[in-house]
């Protein structure tokens, strides 16, 4: 098993991809605001043209975001051995695309076992963790079992689910602990 922390999490080379899908997105936000005060001015074609605009500028963001995600993957994942899966530097929707795909091929190829790389919300705003409680429900959708924080914290250990059926059992502590944390961090004692 290669290393559970993830290699280049810390990288910026995508970050110009993430600023230019930011910009487009300020832009297609802009235009489509534009489009909704023409249309709304009783000026018809002038809303379509900016609307047209809107809808550009979103594509390129999309554009962007893609080529963002797919630089943090390759960088993450290039050396890491099949049944690993790491998702740091991504955004919560593109982590559950790839980790659904994934989570397919596991289940069509039979494979053994499957390490996913959540990690722990280190980065997140607040340090609360985004995407490993996005893959913990999308993985109660398989059936396969699946382990927190093994083989370490911040992973999900996937295995079939054998003949008993998917084992979900850890899901009421790990939202009990996450509940925990939160009260903490607002300031409430229990």
């Amino acid at each position: 098993m290669g290393n559970t922390l993830s290699a280049v999490a810390g990288s910026h080379d995508h970050e110009h991809y993430r600023t230019a899908a930011r910009q487009n997105a300020v832009l297609r936000q802009e235009y489509s605001q534009k489009s909704q005060a023409a249309y709304k001015s009783g000026n018809g074609a002038k809303a379509k043209e900016l609307s047209l605009k809107a809808k550009e500028y979103g594509r390129e963001m999309d554009r962007y975001n893609n080529l963002a995600r797919d630089m943090v993957f390759k960088m993450n994942n290039a050396s890491r051995p099949a049944n690993e899966l790491d998702l740091h530097g991504l955004k919560v929707r593109e982590a559950l695309e790839i980790t659904r795909e994934r989570l397919n091929k596991f289940v069509k190829n039979k494979e053994p076992n499957l390490i996913i790389i959540v990690g722990r919300g280190n980065n997140s705003l607040n340090g609360v963790a985004k995407i490993k409680p996005a893959v913990t429900e999308l993985v109660s959708e398989f059936r396969i079992k699946a382990t927190p924080n093994k083989p370490n914290q911040g992973c999900i250990w996937i295995e079939p689910a054998g003949k008993e059926g998917v084992d979900l059992s850890w899901i009421d502590d790990f939202f009990r602990d996450l509940a925990k944390k939160l009260w903490a961090y607002l300031g409430f004692s229990r």
